[in-house]
């Protein structure tokens, strides 16, 4: 048998029909029979158009950093292609199509890999997700496109209500902390203010401090007319012992407002920056406590609203719908072997000869001189 098989590519004339017959079947084959491609693109909607983020980065500053713990931030297109040619979508186009039925396939473990020779999914520039099925039956091809893209949207939206969720019971967890939290914190700083006998520290300072300028003002003024007065006056008139009389006791409202105390009104302006610092951490704790309640309550109302769209809108828009395409299709492993048998046919017929190449099991007086 190896003999025979030598003498036929030794043979010039066998070894030339042999390229002829063998390219004209596999140019038959190439368009024999016909395969049918039909392709649709879906687009993954972008997460953080109804997501976290939207709402945190209207609380301005580092609030909005939130966001992106929370889950709000875009996920790249691999992962998209990467749940699009998951196993789990597999067997949703197969239990649709009913694949593994005994008329079908058989089972779904071949159904999987008919699924695998016939469906092609891949990534466009834009982000887009591109899916492909090529067959010999153009309604197959269609079915298994259409099929595809239902499973796809259903996965995504899946993994979708999923992640809102888990996202949902962070945050009521941290919404029902933080109202705990700006409850504390803001009854400490009423205590510390009923306490201090303070309705607002802010107001109760400059109250504080305009008073004491007031008194300066006085005792400037008052110190400038008893000097005059001393000028033109003797010790004895009492004009001149009133004048005393009102500095003295300015130099002693003065005087009492340099030592910590706390009457009717509150304290004054040195008992006052005793307490500032207690209360400057009160108030601290029970402004970033207001602030955190304010992010988790936007926060809930947020996840609200996304879940209430994960249950209507879907996770992938299709942009182009599953159709066949017009142009001729052709068996590209029937066309590779084709352009196989074209060059070596090429090679062996013509440069080699033209090189005076020795080729073996070719008889040396089949080559050109």
């Amino acid at each position: 048998m190896m003999d025979r098989a030598k003498a036929w590519i030794g043979d010039a004339r066998m070894r030339r029909r042999g390229y002829a017959l063998s390219a004209a079947a596999f140019a038959l084959l190439s368009v024999l029979p016909q395969p049918y491609v039909a392709r649709a693109k879906i687009v993954p909607q972008d997460s953080s158009s109804i997501g976290l983020s939207s709402m945190m980065n209207a609380l301005g500053g580092q609030l909005g950093s939130f966001a992106s713990l929370l889950g709000g931030a875009k996920q790249p297109i691999d992962l998209y292609l990467a749940v699009a040619r998951t196993p789990e979508v597999g067997d949703m186009v197969i239990r649709s199509l009913r694949m593994d039925a005994p008329d079908a396939y058989g089972s779904a473990r071949a159904a999987q890999k008919a699924l695998k020779q016939k469906i092609d999914i891949h990534s466009l520039t834009g982000g887009m997700i591109e899916v492909e099925a090529r067959t010999h039956d153009p309604a197959e091809s269609q079915a298994l496109a259409r099929a595809y893209v239902t499973a796809i949207t259903e996965r995504l939206n899946a993994l979708g209500n999923d992640r809102v969720l888990r996202k949902r019971g962070i945050v009521e967890k941290r919404f029902k902390e933080a109202a705990t939290r700006v409850g504390r914190s803001e009854a400490a700083l009423n205590a510390f203010r009923r306490t201090n006998n303070l309705a607002a520290p802010e107001a109760q300072l400059g109250s504080e401090l305009s008073l004491r300028a007031g008194l300066q003002a006085q005792l400037q003024a008052k110190m400038v007319e008893l000097q005059t007065a001393r000028q033109f006056q003797g010790d004895e008139n009492p004009a001149l012992q009133a004048l005393q009389s009102e500095v003295a006791s300015l130099r002693a409202q003065i005087a009492r407002s340099a030592d910590p105390s706390t009457g009717a009104a509150g304290p004054n302006v040195a008992g006052l920056s005793e307490v500032s610092g207690k209360y400057l951490d009160l108030y601290r704790d029970y402004r970033f406590a207001q602030a955190l309640y304010e992010v988790y309550a936007r926060s809930s109302e947020e996840v609200t609203v996304e879940s209430i769209a994960a249950e209507t809108a879907s996770d992938a828009q299709v942009v182009e719908a599953p159709r066949l395409d017009i142009d001729r299709k052709f068996n590209i492993p029937a066309v590779a072997l084709l352009a196989l048998i074209v060059v070596l046919a090429f090679f062996t017929e013509i440069y080699a000869p033209a090189t005076d190449m020795r080729l073996p099991l070719i008889h040396p007086a089949d080559r050109r001189p």
